[in-house]
């Protein structure tokens, strides 16, 4: 199951925090795995989720919670029982 609020919610977050920290799309890409400018694109405008992998990565190049990503990321896959279920063995 597909959560297309949930994926645009973290898209918007990381643009916003790219354009408040003044880092380099391209350099951003290199830090977290996107391969082509096309693909960062897709990401940004919501047609394409963020991978688990890529949690870390994110995190770390904008100085975010990793543990909020994760819990975004994983909002964009699953529905609201199974996030209710992450939130209770999830510390935040």
């Amino acid at each position: 199951m597909s959560n297309p609020e949930a994926r645009l919610a973290l898209a918007h977050l990381i643009a916003d925090r790219i354009l408040e920290l003044g880092i380099d799309r391209l350099e951003f890409m290199k830090l977290t795995g996107f391969t082509t400018a096309s693909s960062f694109g897709s990401y940004l405008a919501g047609y394409s989720k963020l991978h688990l992998w890529q949690v870390p990565l994110v995190a770390k190049a904008l100085d975010l919670d990793e543990r909020k990503i994760l819990m975004m990321c994983l909002a964009q896959d699953n529905n609201d029982w199974c996030m209710d279920l992450f939130r209770r063995h999830i510390c935040l």
